[in-house]
């Protein structure tokens, strides 16, 4: 059987990513990224693992790295010519929105969650025209709050959002909520797969795995997820 180049640049990329997951997955071990215990989400969810992406702005190689691999996302999945503006979620996003916007050569725009009351009382900062196309960057999808928060901001003003690069899916949800308002999410790795090679290599504990993989099915079926002690 003879390939097609469009089956064949596929399966690349489906290596690429892999290779990529691999390589962010180590260095946000390495800078406590991932940590495990016992957390409330900014969503007010319970979980036994917190993803802390802010950790990596005072790494500026795993900051690279993560920026290369949404980049790699845009120009693989969606393409740099649909693509009229990046918009940053704040706060977490808006780093890794800059250094793709940077990478890719695409104006940068972030918007306030609260309407500044002085001078032109704008709640988009950056110059968004009307029906400018907008690419979302964030760094975790949990629900798609923020996301769908962010997505509405920029259609008030009359540009238009259909998609989002993410670095990783909690798989809580949050891709059937961002499809049902019409945006379609684009992530590097769904936390399961990373956790899973992350065990197979030794990175984490079989008892945290195994923890941590009970509470990403229970997710996943709507049961209630472990109790927690300690905040954000």
């Amino acid at each position: 059987m003879i390939l097609r180049l469009e089956e064949i640049e596929k399966m690349v990329w489906e290596e690429e990513k892999l290779f990529l997951m691999k390589q962010v997955g180590i260095l946000l071990i390495k800078y406590n990224a991932i940590k495990f215990g016992d957390y409330t989400l900014a969503s007010g969810k319970k979980s036994p693992y917190y993803i802390d992406l802010r950790q990596t702005i005072s790494s500026p190689i795993t900051m690279d790295w993560i920026a290369n691999s949404l980049s790699r996302i845009v120009l693989n999945e969606i393409g740099r010519d649909k693509i009229d503006r990046i918009l940053g979620v704040p706060t977490a996003g808006v780093p890794f929105a800059t250094m793709v916007s940077q990478k890719l050569g695409i104006p940068l725009i972030y918007y306030r969650q609260a309407r500044k009351e002085h001078g032109v009382r704008k709640k988009i900062e950056g110059l968004l025209c009307r029906n400018d196309r907008v690419l979302i960057v964030d760094d975790l999808i949990t629900t798609g709050e923020s996301v769908i928060e962010a997505a509405e901001v920029v259609r008030d003003q009359g540009g238009v959002v259909n998609e989002l690069v993410v670095l990783l899916d909690r798989e809580q949800g949050g891709p059937e909520s961002l499809r049902s308002t019409r945006i379609e999410p684009h992530v590097l790795f769904k936390i399961s797969d990373a956790m899973t090679w992350l065990s197979t290599v030794g990175l984490i504990e079989e008892k945290v795995f195994q923890t941590v993989m009970k509470y990403i099915e229970e997710e996943r079926h709507g049961a209630p997820p472990p109790s927690s002690k300690h905040s954000e």
